[in-house]
């Protein structure tokens, strides 16, 4: 059941990632004025012969974080590369964390041909609160605004990571775009963009593995410019 529900998920995260921008409505944190951004990520759903899964996602672009122990709105910094990891073991227990990594770690081909990361605990800096993932409202331009009310969120927990992985596109660049507004009490947030997406594999090595074989893995890219007029109040938000 367990591990149903593992790859269950990573799919379904893996389609959002693939359909792009093209389903996509504005909104989202940002200030008012117009802000292009580029959105670069990889992600893979991978399992060893001892019956560890893991979930792989390494992004650089504009990131949100609700800050640890802070109270009020996530808050927006970059362009910056993250790298995120969660799975069980085989006898259950949980692995996962976050971390910021250099830009360097983290290469991707111009025509999503190929992606690659090289990371080591010694160059990563935990994650600074919870990392809102892009398609909850992590992002300008992007759904289903994210509550700016409540408490700090959680983020890295001192977990680090060894990977050396290289994703290899199937050849086939799924391309999206889309033009869309949100409006609420006055202010206005129009935005355009365009995102692609290539099916891949996933080859490599991570230290939470003792091998490696692939269930799904992807590249993507995610371009969008946003302009809004004013600041979206605390009631748009859900504050």
């Amino acid at each position: 059941m367990r591990k149903t529900l593992f790859i269950s998920v990573a799919v379904a995260a893996l389609a959002l990632v693939g359909a792009g921008g093209a389903a996509m409505a504005a909104g989202g944190f940002g200030t008012p004025g117009t802000t292009k951004f580029r959105d670069l990520s990889a992600s893979a759903s991978v399992y060893d012969s001892n019956g560890t899964q893991l979930f792989i996602s390494v992004d650089r672009g504009i990131q949100t974080f609700k800050l640890r122990g802070v109270a009020g709105p996530p808050v927006m910094v970059g362009p910056q590369t993250v790298l995120n990891w969660s799975g069980f073991t085989a006898d259950g227990s949980f692995v996962g964390g976050c971390v910021v990594i250099p830009d360097s770690a983290f290469v991707v081909a111009g025509n999503l041909s190929s992606a690659t990361l090289n990371v080591d605990p010694s160059m990563e800096a935990q994650c600074p609160g919870f990392a809102v993932p892009a398609g909850a409202g992590g992002r300008p331009g992007l759904p289903n605004i994210v509550p700016n009310a409540g408490g700090g969120g959680g983020g890295g927990d001192g977990s680090t990571i060894t990977a050396n992985l290289t994703w290899t596109s199937n050849g086939a660049v799924m391309q999206s775009t889309f033009v869309s507004s949100s409006k609420c009490q006055g202010a206005l947030a129009h935005a355009v963009g365009s995102s692609s997406n290539t099916f891949s594999s996933v080859a490599g090595s991570v230290s939470a593995l003792v091998d490696i074989s692939t269930i799904t893995a992807s590249i993507s890219q995610f371009d969008n410019t946003e302009t809004i007029t004013s600041l979206f109040s605390d009631a748009c938000v859900g504050a």
